[in-house]
């Protein structure tokens, strides 16, 4: 046992100049805590040094302790696109800590990119049902066409023969009754959507300049108008299901001249009932077949059901299980919307700018959601979003770019680009904005493109405000909560969230997505008191980390839904996670619409009142989609000395 001297002192970002000088008394092999209370003042760090000792011997360390700026950076930004010249007016955020404030423009001769995994995924494809051998023929017929985004590096050597080869094998695929069925050619295994869909592709194949077997197509087209006209369907077609096949099969035969107007009329109380893919193929037909008036009422009806975000346009919609049987997913309809938007924009200028730059933020989304991953989820996804990529490319970037691009703000140069191709790399030009703008008014960006091409671009600003909202809901919203367990139950904390030296506190995050959301990561600063327990690590208390296992405080967000999506609960869902001292933090590649809840546990380290920084959840590629909540204060208290029991005798 010795009596241990400790001298500690801390300078820099602390208010006065703090000291502490104690004599402890320290049993062998056992550790006795010293503190040193200490106040923050500015952004920097805290600099301790301590020494400890005796006549015998002494020691010493020094450490530095970082103080952050209590800061959560916003983005702000315009998407665009341009033949020529424009200009985006932007101001000096009111409210933004001076020296924050940053301007980024973002250029591209291209919206449409990562194509090259979903040829690859084509090109290789292992099965051979008769769907999967004709998606794989029009992708092959599609290689060439967008093969300008490709890249030379990029090759399919027997891509021209596929289709011929899958046309030939058509007849092996279809029925007595003219349907066509994915392996045996049997009435029993026709499937109407299956049989809609070859008549598509068959279409799609002409187009490019292949010839299908008139015998199979005549007795499919024959099929085909029995189903429109008839009451006969598999009993496990709802009307929906029914009603967005037939929109298919209008499709087709107003495409071919085999529908008329009528048709069409006869058809249309049935489009409420039609899911998006329908409502898609439903505005095609009336476009071909010269009805402007129902396809404009389709238009709204299909805005009905979007999502918009400064640069992107998403669609949702709720159905059945029993659309999987018709091979319905959420992009499949997504990619049929776009190719609709881009045939609608093209009829004339008033059609052009009712549907607006709606389509290029489309795209946007489709191309973000396949994104670093190989492809999309399956054959008709890859399919339905190549020929709307091919379909847009068609209608807004028929012109090879080769243009010089210069951006100024004000009277002032940002930069300049240049772009000879659409495989051209995206270029960013930045430029820290003066304090002095603080007040003034508007600035113009102009973007001043020369050449042919279209040009597309994002005026961003980035800036710290030096007092944050309640809460921001910009594409997603986040609510975060602090509980902890007491007399064995979890109770809910308020700001001012006041807790014990030594207490586990546990944190839920809940994130909420309108549509689907890609390359998502949730950001949750820890304050100083506290400190992440990770389950993950062995010296971690077995305790402590079941006392983190879930059960809802009482009147907790937990409750206002009943359909969360706990971490890591499915493919697509948050996967991956990194508790670090100053900050807890959570990603996923692709989050669909809907309901996600996040949670770690935390102990109480040291006494004091310390800033809790608002959470934030964003698209790491698009920043300005995001949601912030709102920041809080937690004060931790020292532990109430526990009396020594009271002295007792035996007389």
């Amino acid at each position: 046992p010795r009596d241990i001297k400790v001298h500690v002192t801390a300078k820099g970002s602390v208010q006065g100049t703090p000291l502490h000088d104690e004599t402890v008394h320290v049993d062998p092999y056992k550790r006795v805590s010293v503190w040193l209370p200490v106040q923050s003042t500015t952004p920097g760090s805290i600099d301790f040094t301590a020494t400890a000792g005796d006549a015998a011997d002494s020691d010493g360390l020094k450490q530095s302790v970082p103080v952050q700026r209590a800061v959560t950076l916003v983005d702000l930004a315009q998407y665009g696109t341009t033949t020529g010249p424009v200009s985006e007016p932007i101001q000096y955020p009111a409210g933004a800590m001076p020296g924050s404030v940053s301007l980024g423009v973002n250029l591209t001769p291209t919206v449409i990119g990562n194509l090259k995994g979903a040829f690859s995924y084509m090109q290789y494809y292992p099965y051979w049902c008769w769907e999967q051998r004709l998606t794989k023929a029009v992708m092959a017929a599609n290689f060439k066409r967008l093969h300008a985004y490709l890249g030379k590096d990029v090759s399919w050597p027997d891509s021209e023969g596929i289709p011929a080869e899958a046309l030939a094998d058509a007849a092996q695929f279809q029925a007595v009754n003219g349907g066509m069925a994915y392996w045996i050619a049997d009435d029993r295994y026709v499937d109407p959507y299956l049989s809609a869909y070859t008549a598509l592709a068959f279409n799609w194949l002409r187009a490019q300049g292949y010839t299908p077997p008139a015998a199979v197509e005549q007795r499919l087209h024959a099929y085909l108008e029995g189903f429109l006209k008839g009451e006969s369907v598999p009993d496990w077609y709802t009307q929906g299901m029914r009603s967005s096949v037939r929109a298919v099969i209008l499709a087709v035969f107003a495409e071919d001249k085999e529908a008329t107007l009528d048709d069409l009329r006869r058809f249309e109380p049935a489009l409420k009932d039609m899911d998006l893919f329908g409502k898609s193929w439903f505005m095609q037909a009336a476009l071909d077949l010269d009805a402007k008036d129902l396809a404009a009422e389709d238009l709204k009806m299909i805005l009905n059901h979007s999502n918009e975000t400064g640069g992107k346009f998403q669609f949702s919609e709720t159905l059945d299980d029993g659309y999987n049987r018709i091979l319905s997913t959420p992009m499949r309809s997504e990619c049929t919307v776009l190719t609709s938007l881009s045939r609608y924009a093209r009829g004339s200028a008033a059609d052009a700018a009712i549907v607006g730059e709606i389509p290029f933020k489309l795209v946007r989304s489709i191309t973000a959601t396949r994104g670093g991953r190989d492809h999309w989820e399956n054959t008709q996804e890859n399919l339905f979003c190549m020929q709307a990529l091919a379909d847009y490319s068609e209608a807004y970037e028929k012109t090879v770019p080769a243009m010089h691009v210069a951006v100024s703000l004000g009277p002032d140069a940002v930069g300049t680009a240049d772009f000879h191709s659409v495989q051209a790399p995206a270029v960013q030009l930045t430029k820290p904005l003066p304090d002095s703008l603080a007040g003034a008014k508007p600035l113009p960006v102009a973007i001043a493109p020369t050449g042919t091409g279209r040009l597309y671009y994002k005026v961003g600003l980035t800036y710290a405000p030096t007092v944050l909202p309640d809460s921001v809901n910009d594409g997603m919203s986040i609510h975060r909560e602090y509980s902890v367990q007491r007399s064995g139950k979890w109770l809910l904390l308020k700001s001012p969230m006041q807790v014990t030296r030594g207490e586990l506190v546990r944190v839920d995050l809940y994130v909420q997505v309108p549509a689907a959301r890609e390359f998502v990561a949730v950001y949750d600063p820890v304050p100083g008191g506290l400190e992440p327990v990770d389950r993950n690590l062995a010296t971690t208390s077995e305790q402590d980390a079941k006392a983190g296992d879930f059960q809802a405080a009482g009147g907790a967000f937990w409750f206002n839904f009943d359909d969360w999506e706990d971490y890591g609960a499915q493919l697509w869902d948050f996967y991956h996670q990194e508790l670090r001292h100053d900050s807890a933090r959570f990603y996923a590649d692709y989050l669909p619409a809907g309901h996600y809840h996040l949670s770690y546990s935390a102990q109480a380290i040291a006494s004091g009142s310390f800033m809790v920084q608002a959470p934030k959840a964003e698209e790491m590629y698009d920043p300005d989609i995001f949601g912030l909540d709102s920041s809080a204060v937690l004060v931790v208290q020292d532990p109430v000395p526990t009396p020594a029991p009271a002295a007792t005798s035996k007389h």
